[in-house]
């Protein structure tokens, strides 16, 4: 009797063990059930389709078993028995953007084969517009939308609502990309809804509200723009509802000025200043409207507390909103709000320099060099963040040149002239010189030229040596290179009363020199003909002709350091003067001078900005003086080259 027992209790255990089987898919199959082959799963608009084989040669199943579950929690595994002599089953129902398992199980007389699983998730082809837009006009909205990507058909619902409640249903048909809803009451806020209804449904719904009323025909950012500020304007499509506008045009007092989409402009005249836009319609009409803009006047003169800018330059972004200076003292490298004369951000060094000044590429980022133990050059972005450094090993004296093919160029103390990649900092080539650095300027066609206490080199932008004038003690520190290209002239500024030379672009022959009679020369500037400026320490100020004779010189006043001129566009020229009387003198083009203002003591070149404002760097300040006049922008016309800076006609 015993013996029965256990063998009753074994036969029930593999019963019980094989009925559980039905469920279980991590078992192996007797060898009369086959799993099916090449399960694949396609992804639909909240649907799978599944596809798969039965083995070949094998018998057909009584049925499958299709389940699949959710990633989910919030949905439980679910379950559907088919033919067997299916091979496809499309699973509907399911959510979009969420991960589904799927197996299938081939179901024989004797139970179930093993289940064969993949993945899938459902994604919606019901593709909805984007960049819904709803501009007020009077008594009317405009909408506009982006169509959406699809192959597929649909149409567009479009239905308006105040206060939630729909007021009427729009139906648009495809390829329509704006409407003007019009028969709104003003001051009214409505709401509209969006939807691409296609054959199988509609589409995420996108919602917009506008209220109705008074519009201008345009609008401005900033409202109240100060002088020089960048503003952009936009016409208003709700102010044209007369039909599809093919083409505008915008005159700023009356003067077109542009006919791009929208105007990016700024505004040299404080006051009220007319903006009018005139639209052409499609059918050949035209329309037109104006904006009166209140300009503000400069917001500031003053930048305080900014230490002492000594002989470096001053540099501007390319879109003239950007001020750049730094000081010798604070070791700081300023970025200013050129409009509202706020700093925008500084960067402090391990130590600075008051020779090599600033240059701002074409990307924006800027470069400056110091004069710290590793002879550190620095490439910052425009927000002030330092995007690489590059060791030197000694002093760099000399402001970096910049060109728009991606080279710069640095001049350190010990002469040692490198050409880095301006995107990553890497070297490119070097060559060693002799003597302390002056300057480092690049022509049109790249040719680099380095001036030193021991004479100019010039080299292709390759680092081929080209030639080299040994005979020349140039100014260490500073600008003391400039180019003339309209006579194939590079002129460098010399020590100890030597004045200025001038060598031949090609060959490094000097054609001429001209002495001086007390001291140093700093920071030559050339206009459109030519004509070079500079002045001497402690001594007078020149303007030489490009054969070398002189145009005009002053000596009245015989305290100057560092100074250097910036030339405008009615011919003048500026500079400060260091030495009682401190003050800015403005010399017409016989050399007559003019003084525009008493200010403190300055050791510094000057630059007019793109505001036609004279910026220069008095003992703790940043301060501008408002000459009215814009800078020459031809030859080399401030120090650097141009307002950014680059030391480069590349």
């Amino acid at each position: 009797m015993k013996f029965n027992i256990l063998g009753f209790g074994l036969l029930f255990a593999t019963l019980l063990s094989l009925s559980a089987c039905e469920d279980e898919n991590s078992y192996s199959a007797p060898l009369s059930r086959f799993e099916v082959e090449d399960l694949t799963v396609t992804s639909g608009d909240e649907s799978v389709t599944m596809q798969w084989k039965k083995q070949a040669d094998k018998p057909d199943p009584e049925s499958y078993l299709i389940t699949w579950v959710s990633s989910s929690a919030d949905e439980g595994a679910k379950s559907e028995e088919v033919d067997g002599k299916t091979t496809s089953y499309t699973v509907e129902d399911l959510t979009n953007d969420v991960a589904y398992t799927f197996g299938v199980q081939a179901r024989y007389a004797d139970g179930l084969a093993q289940m064969i699983k993949a993945t899938a998730t459902p994604k919606t082809t019901r593709i909805p517009v984007t960049d819904f837009k709803a501009t007020a006009g009077d008594k009317c909205v405009f909408l506009s939308w982006t169509e959406p990507v699809t192959d597929l058909n649909y149409k567009y619902e479009i239905i308006v609502l105040e206060n939630n409640n729909a007021l009427k249903t729009l139906e648009v048909p495809q390829g329509t990309k704006s409407l003007l809803v019009s028969e709104l009451s003003n001051d009214i806020e409505y709401r509209f809804d969006i939807s691409a209804v296609y054959n199988h449904g509609r589409s995420e719904t996108l919602s917009s509200s506008a209220t109705p009323g008074h519009i201008t025909a345009i609008s401005c950012l900033p409202e109240n723009p100060h002088v020089f500020e960048l503003c952009k304007l936009e016409y208003n499509p709700a102010f044209f509802i007369n039909g599809t506008i093919s083409s505008v045009q915008w005159s700023v007092n009356g003067s077109p000025v542009s006919a791009n989409e929208s105007l990016v402009t700024m505004f040299s005249i404080a006051g009220k200043n007319t903006v009018t836009v005139e639209v052409t319609f499609t059918d050949g009409t035209k329309a037109s409207g104006s904006i009166d803009i209140n300009v503000e006047n400069f917001a500031w003169s003053e930048f305080p507390n900014a230490g002492y800018q000594k002989a470096s330059n001053f540099a501007f972004s390319a879109d003239g909103q950007t001020l750049y200076s730094v000081s010798q003292t604070s070791k700081t490298l300023f970025a200013i709000n050129a409009i509202t004369g706020l700093a925008r951000w500084q960067q402090t060094f391990e130590a600075a320099t008051y020779g090599a000044g600033i240059a701002v590429g074409p990307d924006g980022k800027v470069y400056i060099g110091t004069e710290d133990k590793n002879g550190s050059l620095y490439a910052l972005t425009e927000n002030g963040t330092i995007r690489w450094t590059a060791t030197m090993g000694a002093a760099v004296k000399a402001a970096p040149a910049v060109t728009s093919d991606g080279y710069v160029y640095a001049l350190c103390d010990g002469a040692k002239l490198i050409a880095y990649d301006a995107d990553n900092g890497n070297q490119i080539w070097s060559a060693q010189l002799s003597g302390n650095a002056g300057g480092v300027v690049v022509d049109a066609n790249g040719n680099v030229y380095a001036g030193t206490s021991a004479g100019v080199w010039s080299y292709s932008s390759r680092g081929d040596k080209r030639w080299a004038s040994e005979a020349l003690v140039v100014t260490e520190r500073g600008g003391s290179l400039a180019i003339n290209s309209k006579d194939n002239i590079i002129y460098a500024v010399l020590k100890a009363k030597a004045g200025i030379a001038a060598l031949d672009m090609n060959s490094g022959a000097t054609k001429w020199t001209y002495p001086t009679s007390n001291n140093d020369c700093y920071h030559p500037v050339v206009d459109n003909d030519g004509n070079v400026y500079f002045c001497e320490k402690n001594g007078g100020l020149y303007a030489l002709t490009s054969s070398g004779s002189v145009k005009w010189k002053y000596t009245d006043n015989l305290n100057y350091t560092y100074s250097g001129f910036a030339l405008g566009e009615n011919g003048h020229a500026y500079i400060t003067q260091y030495g009682s009387p401190f003050a800015i003198l403005d010399f017409d083009p016989d050399g007559n001078a003019n003084i525009l203002s008493n200010i403190t003591q300055t050791m510094s070149p000057v630059c007019i900005g793109p505001d036609g404002r004279l910026y220069y760097g008095c003992n703790g300040s940043i301060q501008s003086y408002n000459i009215g006049v814009q800078p020459l922008r031809a030859g080399w016309y401030c120090c650097g080259g141009n307002l950014q800076g680059s030391n480069s006609l590349r």
